[in-house]
């Protein structure tokens, strides 16, 4: 096809009888007649191929300076090829399509049209054609008698029209044109022109008319007449209202006119009544006190459910939960600051006694605080209590009109300056007399009372606890002072924490500067004290961690620098309880108790040169002169329930050396228990058992109280060895791996999708995957048009945005020069005026 491209559009229109004379021989008449003949459908279809051919720019092949293949169908398509621009042209038609759709639903979006076909059972397929026409006929019916008086003409009612031109012409004589209703029922006059009320909301007519309203069915109100009903009624609640109103309006103004009158009678009864208030007997004047008295007194409040067993229980249980979670918390150092003591499980904040032993029920053992007076300074306060009841016995048992009101006042409480004036204050009491004294002050000193109380309170609390560790010193009871220490340092803890940790220096000190740690019964206290007062399971701690650091240097200068000093082993040994004691929730491992344990006991033990020392951790053997001879005498019974006070540890001396060494060695035994019992899910359990072991079994051959923790600890050495386990890789079950026989296919065709003899089968799998290759290119339509969707959404959100904002600048810039044109008029005027001056 040569020549240019208009000329080739005629040539090939012409070819296809499209355009021109396409046979110039044939008469005019022939060639009309030949035009006439062709096919709509197939001139659409010439023309749609003309137009293809000669769309040269849909055809052109864009080339690329590299090959760029990308993936078009589940093919590889070199970009700008054939391929790739029919794949685009499609995708680009597929848009267009998508876009016109939304736009026409979104223009009719909202809106309903055409013809709505409400014929009964129109729509139903499950009935047939003389179903549909009985229902009908049956609704037309009902739809006839429940529309007998008064009613429009139903859509298929069955009445001739001249029946119901006289029913309306009848009704018109009756009603005037319309008819009056109430709550939905018609409202007519009798005989005698009178209407019957039932009730408030109810009118009805005579018997009659009743009787044919309960004969015919239901008939849903209209909305006109619901609406009428409605106002009615709002008219008729109106009127009531205002009734009302006017005859209470009426009383008061009658009330006003007879004010006057009834204020003068008043005024006279009063004056009259006026001289005779005075005189009141004395039953009345005390009628009066009491119901005084009865305006101040606290009214009663509803007390609490009484709770199950179940219930207290089960708040037990989770409260415990509570405290164990944080205390593990604190313990791994995710919490500074706390609220509640995580070590106090048992909620038994008073027993002070269960860090050494004698009164407590939770500490199997332990080292006793007391003095030797407490049971006579107990019975002293008994005495006195016994005295004060029967003196207030007395007082109540004579008349209250035979005596005056004796003032109960008691004297100033003065805050202490220092423990000496705490001292000197409560140097004449006794210690229960001296826990009041504490709380007198306390509440005398309210941080909200005045101002620079909390400081005082501050004060006042590192007081008591100077005063506790003097107590400490003259071995006199502490539980009563360190139970008001608990309660106060929970709130006031700032002056505490400061001197509790110069006393840890003082006490560091002390220990470095001598070869001999010559310790106090306050600083042996002082490590108690810390445990009760605060949580010893944290990860660090202000005061438990110094305390813990300080008290394993302690240890390690026994062990290493106090050779032969009964005294320091027996500090020594308290120290070792108490550091268990503090692990006994965190249950760390630590080195210097099991080191210092071994270091006592062969220090204490008959013969310690026949001890196999390379079985033990420590391998030491100690040259001691403190070992007891082979004839000792042991108590027979448990060393669990062998206690030794402080008194006894500061006061050792020769005449009671031997029976102090044997309480000593049997506190060891009861150390061991508890460390082993501590420390029984560590994995050196193993090394710490063996080690006992040795000990015990020389122990054994001086006496047999040391049998039934031998056998235990042999028990548990045993059960560890054989749970304990060497590292080593992870073992897997071996899996062989996969043969299969090759298939060998003699009439092998690659065009043959299956080769399943079953036709059936066969052909159900095809369907099958039919199936599941139309679900995929239905569900990737689905999400192209959800896609397409969302865009479409977010552009048209955009936009709506951008003419909101176009909106407002628009309305803000016009309001800023119409503000700047009047302000500009209002100086030029200003400027004028003050001109003409």
């Amino acid at each position: 096809m040569a020549g240019s491209q208009l000329k080739q559009l005629k040539s090939a229109l012409r070819e296809k009888g499209l355009l021109g004379q396409t046979n110039t021989k044939k008469s005019k008449k022939s060639k009309t007649s030949r035009r006439n003949e062709v096919d709509r459908d197939l001139q659409k279809q010439n023309l749609f191929n003309v137009r293809s051919e000669f769309n040269k720019f849909d055809q052109r092949i864009n080339r690329s300076k590299h090959d760029v293949s990308i993936t078009a169908g589940k093919e590889f398509v070199k970009v700008g090829s054939k391929q790739h621009n029919d794949a685009t042209a499609k995708k680009g038609a597929m848009q267009k399509q998508m876009k016109s759709q939304y736009d026409l639903e979104k223009r009719k979006k909202g809106r309903t049209g055409g013809i709505l076909d409400k014929r009964f059972g129109e729509n139903d397929v499950g009935l047939s054609q003389e179903e549909k026409m009985l229902a009908r006929f049956t609704r037309e019916r009902q739809a006839a008698t429940a529309n007998t008086r008064g009613k429009k003409r139903g859509l298929y009612s069955l009445e001739s029209e001249e029946e119901e031109e006289d029913d309306d012409e009848d009704d018109d004589d009756n009603n005037g044109g319309f008819q009056l209703t109430h709550s939905g029922h018609a409202l007519s006059f009798d005989d005698e022109n009178t209407i019957n009320y039932v009730d408030e909301d109810r009118l009805v007519r005579g018997g009659e008319e009743q009787g044919d309203a309960a004969q015919e069915p239901q008939r849903k109100k209209s909305k006109n007449e619901v609406m009428k009903e409605i106002i009615a009624k709002s008219k008729f609640y109106k009127q009531q209202r205002q009734q009302t109103f006017a005859k209470t309006q009426d009383q008061i103004d009658e009330l006003d006119e007879d004010f006057g009158d009834v204020m003068d009678d008043l005024r006279g009864v009063q004056q009259s009544s006026a001289p005779g208030m005075n005189k009141k007997t004395p039953e009345d004047r005390e009628y009066d006190s009491r119901v005084r008295e009865l305006t101040y007194d606290r009214r009663a409040v509803p007390a609490d459910r009484t709770k199950t067993e179940e219930e207290l229980h089960r708040e037990h249980e989770e409260k415990r939960q509570k405290l164990e979670q944080d205390r593990l918390r604190r313990m791994e150092g995710f919490v500074s600051a706390r609220a509640a003591e995580g070590d106090d499980l048992d909620e038994n904040d008073d027993d002070v006694n269960g860090f050494w032993g004698g009164d407590s029920e939770n500490e199997e053992d332990g080292f006793r605080i007391k003095g030797d007076g407490d049971e006579e300074e107990e019975e002293e306060g008994e005495e006195e209590e016994d005295d004060d009841d029967d003196d207030e016995g007395k007082e109540e048992s004579e008349g209250v009109s035979n005596r005056k009101p004796v003032s109960r006042k008691s004297a100033p409480v003065v805050m202490p300056l220092n423990v000496e004036d705490f001292i000197q204050q409560v140097s004449s009491l006794n210690p229960e007399k001296q826990a009041q004294h504490v709380q007198k002050i306390c509440d005398a000193y309210k941080p909200n009372l005045a101002m620079g109380n909390k400081e005082k309170m501050n004060q006042f609390v590192s007081i008591i606890f100077e005063y506790a560790l003097h107590l400490a010193n003259k071995f006199e009871p502490l539980q009563p002072i360190l139970t008001v220490l608990k309660r106060l340092s929970s709130t006031y803890n700032e002056q505490l924490v400061e001197t509790m940790r110069q006393y840890i220096g003082d006490i560091e000190s002390r220990v470095e500067s001598t070869t001999s740690a010559k310790l106090q019964p306050s600083d042996l206290t002082f490590f108690v004290i810390v445990a009760f007062l605060f949580s010893t399971s944290d990860h660090y701690h202000l005061i438990v961690t110094p305390s813990l650091i300080l008290m394993n240097q302690i240890l390690s200068n026994v062990i290493y620098r106090s050779k032969d000093d009964l005294k320091a082993l027996a500090q020594g040994v308290f120290l070792t309880d108490v550091l268990l004691t503090y692990q006994r929730f965190a249950k760390r491992f630590d080195p210097e108790i099991v080191n210092f344990i071994e270091f006592a006991f062969l220090s204490l033990v008959p013969q310690p040169e026949q001890v196999d020392v390379n079985k033990v951790l420590s391998m030491r053997n100690p040259n001691s002169s403190l070992n007891l001879v082979k004839s000792a005498k042991y108590p027979p019974e448990d060393p669990s329930i062998t206690s030794i006070s402080l008194e006894e540890v500061f006061s050792a001396s020769e005449a009671n050396s031997e029976t102090l060494k044997v309480n000593l060695l049997l506190k060891l035994i009861t150390i061991m228990d508890k460390a082993v019992s501590l420390w029984r899910d560590k994995p050196s359990l193993i090394e710490i058992l063996s080690s006992f072991l040795v000990l015990l079994k020389h122990l054994t051959k001086y006496t047999a109280i040391t049998t039934p923790y031998l056998e235990k600890f042999t028990k548990l050495c045993k059960a560890s060895a054989n749970s304990r386990r060497p590292l080593e890789l992870q073992h897997h079950k071996a899996i062989g791996i996969a043969t299969y026989a090759p298939k060998f296919e003699e009439n092998f065709n690659p065009d043959k999708k299956s080769y399943d003899p079953n036709a059936e089968r066969q052909q159900l799998a095809k369907v099958k995957a039919q199936l599941k290759k139309e679900q995929k290119a239905a569900l990737k339509d689905i999400r192209y048009e959800n896609r397409f969707l969302a865009r479409e959404q977010i552009g048209e959100k955009k936009q709506m945005y951008d003419d909101y904002h176009r909106k407002m600048a628009h309305i803000y810039n016009s309001i800023q020069s119409e503000e700047g044109k009047e302000r500009n008029d209002y100086e030029r005027e200003k400027k004028s005026r003050k001109n003409r001056k």
